[in-house]
């Protein structure tokens, strides 16, 4: 599993790229500290996760193919009110740093009764 516990307790903010964090905005910065890659700032992720462009992205249109077994560094898209709106960061183990307007940064497990229903799928960043 990925340590990644310099990251738990970054506040929440929507849109928010620094010093606090949307969901993607955390993936972001995650992507670009541990790995060296700069994931775009496509037109959906300017703020929290659109709709739209999780629809881009489950459509393979943008740089995340879709893959059936998560490793560490993928990411899961979720679906919340409804809506793949939602995106974490797979540590391995069915464990996710994420970040949410109701919880800072933070490892859950994307197993949990509270997201297990709600994993729309996992993709690996392909760029």
């Amino acid at each position: 599993m990925i340590d990644v516990t310099e990251y738990i307790g970054l506040p929440f903010e929507p849109g928010g790229r620094g010093p606090r964090y949307d969901c993607y905005g955390l993936l972001r910065r995650v992507y670009a500290e541990r790995l060296g890659i700069a994931l775009p700032e496509h037109a959906g992720y300017s703020a929290t996760l659109t709709p739209a462009t999780a629809a881009m992205i489950r459509a393979g249109l943008v740089d995340w193919q879709p893959v059936s077994e998560p490793e560490p560094w993928d990411a899961v898209l979720l679906l919340v009110d409804g809506r793949p709106n939602h995106i974490g960061l797979v540590l391995g183990d069915g464990w996710m740093l994420h970040t949410t307007r109701h919880k800072d940064a933070c490892i859950e497990s994307y197993r949990a009764p509270q997201w297990r229903d709600r994993i729309e799928g996992f993709y690996k960043w392909s760029s």
